[in-house]
């Protein structure tokens, strides 16, 4: 059910650690312990996860990943509950972005908005809050964008 990815950075080049973190980010994977982190499993998971542990070992860390149920401690709605406030936030986050261009978005930022929201729901693996009320929100700057271009 899960694909797990522990590792262990070295403390040392900072640009590093944050490099892992946005990536591990950028996938979707959510931690579930320090230096511990989950996704749902699938293929594309078990890549993304095997290329992300390469640059981990090529960048002096350790790591394994690792395939598994959750026995004791965390239950199966406990980690898509993380994963459901973690792409929550996010469409939070694009929402704010959106309101805040309202009466002065180009079309270039709407583009970049909805870039941002397929992002999001490339990873939203569980449905979040969010989307349903984000999409159409975005659809109606896009047309006041557009109804405002010369």
């Amino acid at each position: 059910r899960w694909l797990l990815l522990f590792h262990q950075i070295p403390p040392k080049p900072d640009y590093f650690r944050v490099k892992v973190w946005r990536r591990l980010q950028r996938i979707g994977a959510v931690p579930v312990k320090n230096s511990v982190w989950v996704l749902p499993y699938s293929d594309q998971a078990v890549e993304d996860f095997r290329w992300l542990l390469q640059e981990i070992l090529e960048g002096g860390g350790e790591g394994s990943v690792c395939r598994g149920d959750f026995v004791d401690g965390l239950s199966d709605p406990d980690i898509e509950a993380l994963f459901r406030q973690a792409r929550a936030a996010d469409y939070a986050a694009i929402a704010r972005d959106a309101k805040s261009l309202a009466r002065k978005a180009a079309p270039a930022d709407v583009a970049r908005l909805n870039h941002r929201l397929a992002e999001v729901a490339a990873i939203d693996y569980f449905s979040a809050l969010g989307r349903r009320t984000l999409e159409p929100a975005l659809a109606r700057l896009e047309a006041h964008v557009q109804g405002a271009e010369p």
